[in-house]
Parts: structure tokens; C-alpha cells; sequence
């Protein structure tokens, strides 16, 4: 028996390895209770700032201003509940790597797979599926409670061709369809943008190796820095706060060519989906590229 063991294959050798990885990563993310909380997190949250938002929105609508009216977009309020998504999927994208590390079974992982390359992607292919579906599904079941709660608040189904630049013309709170034009997209892009996030801090998790550091620095980027960069002269802070992910985050879920918010000017839907893509595959990749230079 021994012989055979010394004579077969390792899990990583040539195509079986990577398969053989996936599945063992899905096991250890579908068995621990961190992941289910989290996901309940995401659904929950979702689904219940989107009907929270839209309806203080309905209350407040009669007493907003025409440019208030005109830069209301329907779809963005419906994911109201990304701002606290984006923090669930950080710490749970940190939790499938830095777990490991803490309890030392990144051991018994990287025996098992010598590839380190193909653990990280692993890892970073299960959490991006699961958080895929998820998002994805949270994304489209929040829009259509956000425009059912606009509908039963006194709002007004916008007729088809017409634009979000008209419902600064109406008193009714304006409402979308599935069908309108641009809300598929930008409901599809919010999934991509939270997914993203998530894979990005599995790769912050190979490169801190800790839970507390990674998801210390995870929430800096996310929320202190933004905050702190309104600090800065605008000659400095105007050509940076639109590449920061939160940023990006809102850009890829609106409605439309030009996006404001409070912190300025923001990047097309597309252009900022391209960043937060570049951002996370360069994260990803340090990790991997230490991940192979260091001991476990």
C-alpha cells in the first residue's frame, strides 16, 4: 500500500490538479458557519435597505428640488444595501484565506496541492462563483422590491424611451422595469463589482496572512480613504477619488453616461468596471507571486 501511495500522482499533477482543488475549496468554504452568516448577511441586507431607502425616499419626495428629482436613479437606491455588502464580502473573502493561516491548515493545504499558484486560484475561483450567484441574485430580487415599494408609495412607471433626466419634469417618484433601458447592466455590474471585492481581499489575505490586518486594511481603502482624501487640496484629490473602489462601486451601478456623487466627478460604468477588474487581478497576483517566495 505504501508502494502505491509513493507511486501515484500528486492531486496537483497535470490537468487533475486544479479540478481536484475547486472541490476542495467549496468543501471547506460550505462547511464552516462564517460562510452562511455571511451570505445571509448579504441577502438580508440587501433586500431590506432596498425597501428602508425607497421608502424614506417616497416620504421625502414631494419636499425635494427639481436637480434632487433629477438625479434620483431608481436602481442605485434599490442596492442602497451594497454599502454594507461590500464590507461582508471584504470579511469573508479574508476569512477563507487568513482562517487557514490562524489554525495552521495552509499546511496540510499546500501539501496536498505543491502548486501554490493553483490554491490561490482556487480559492479565488470558489469565492467569486458563490459570491457571483449570490450578489447577483440579491442585486435583481432588491431592484424589484425597490420599485414595488416606489410603485405603493405613490410612484409613477416611467413609458418607455423616456429618460431619468424627465422625472425632474414629474411629480411622482419614478419607477423602472426590468426592461428599461441600462437597468439589466447596471444590476449585473453590482453583482460583478461585489464579487470583485471579495476576490480582491482574498488576495489581500495571502499577501497579510492575518484576519485583523487584512480586513483593517480592507475598510481603510474602502471607507477611510475616501473619507480622508476630501482633506486634500482638489488640484490632488479631483484626479484620484474617482479610481478609488467605493467609487468605482457607485459608478458601476448607475444608470446613465455621467455619474456625480458627493465625492465628484465619477467614471463611466464600463471604464470603472475595467479598474476594480484591474485592481483585483493585481492584488490577486502579489498574493500569489508571495504566497510562492514564502513558508507557510
Amino acid at each position: 500500500m505504501t508502494t502505491d501511495l509513493l507511486d501515484a500522482p500528486a492531486i496537483d499533477s497535470g490537468r487533475a490538479g486544479f479540478p481536484e482543488a475547486v472541490r476542495s475549496e467549496w468543501a471547506k468554504l460550505r462547511s464552516v458557519r462564517s460562510t452562511w452568516i455571511s451570505l445571509i448577511v448579504i441577502v438580508v441586507a440587501g433586500l431590506g435597505f432596498a425597501a428602508l431607502f425607497s421608502a424614506v425616499i417616497a416620504n421625502h419626495w414631494k419636499q425635494s428640488g427639481p436637480l434632487d428629482r433629477a438625479q434620483f436613479d431608481p436602481v442605485r437606491i434599490s442596492q442602497a444595501g451594497s454599502f454594507i455588502t461590500q464590507i461582508v464580502v471584504g470579511v469573508l473573502g479574508a476569512l477563507i484565506v487568513c482562517s487557514e493561516y490562524a489554525n495552521g491548515s495552509i499546511r496540510t493545504t499546500l501539501a496536498a496541492l505543491p502548486r501554490r499558484t493553483t490554491v490561490v486560484t482556487s480559492k479565488a475561483v470558489v469565492t467569486g462563483v458563490v459570491l457571483l450567484v449570490i450578489t447577483e441574485c440579491t442585486a435583481f430580487a432588491s431592484f424589484f422590491v425597490s420599485q414595488a415599494v416606489l410603485l405603493a408609495s405613490g410612484g409613477r412607471q416611467l413609458p418607455a424611451g423616456s429618460s431619468l433626466l424627465d422625472q425632474a419634469k414629474s411629480a411622482a417618484i419614478p419607477v423602472l422595469s426590468i426592461s428599461s433601458s441600462g437597468v439589466p447592466m447596471a444590476l449585473l455590474r453590482t453583482g460583478l463589482y461585489l464579487t470583485l471585492m471579495g476576490i480582491l481581499a482574498v488576495g489581500l489575505g495571502f499577501l497579510l496572512r492575518n484576519t485583523t490586518a487584512t480586513i483593517s486594511v480592507y475598510v481603510v481603502v474602502l471607507l477611510v480613504i475616501p473619507i480622508l482624501i476630501q482633506l486634500l487640496p482638489s488640484s490632488v484629490r479631483d484626479p484620484i477619488q474617482a479610481y478609488l473602489p467605493s467609487n468605482l462601486g457607485v459608478a458601476m451601478e448607475t444608470v446613465g453616461s455621467t455619474h456625480t456623487d458627493w465625492a465628484g466627478t465619477l467614471l463611466s460604468a464600463w471604464p470603472a468596471t475595467l479598474v476594480i477588474i484591474g485592481y483585483s487581478a493585481v492584488i490577486l497576483a502579489a498574493g500569489a507571486v508571495l504566497l510562492n517566495r514564502r513558508d507557510a
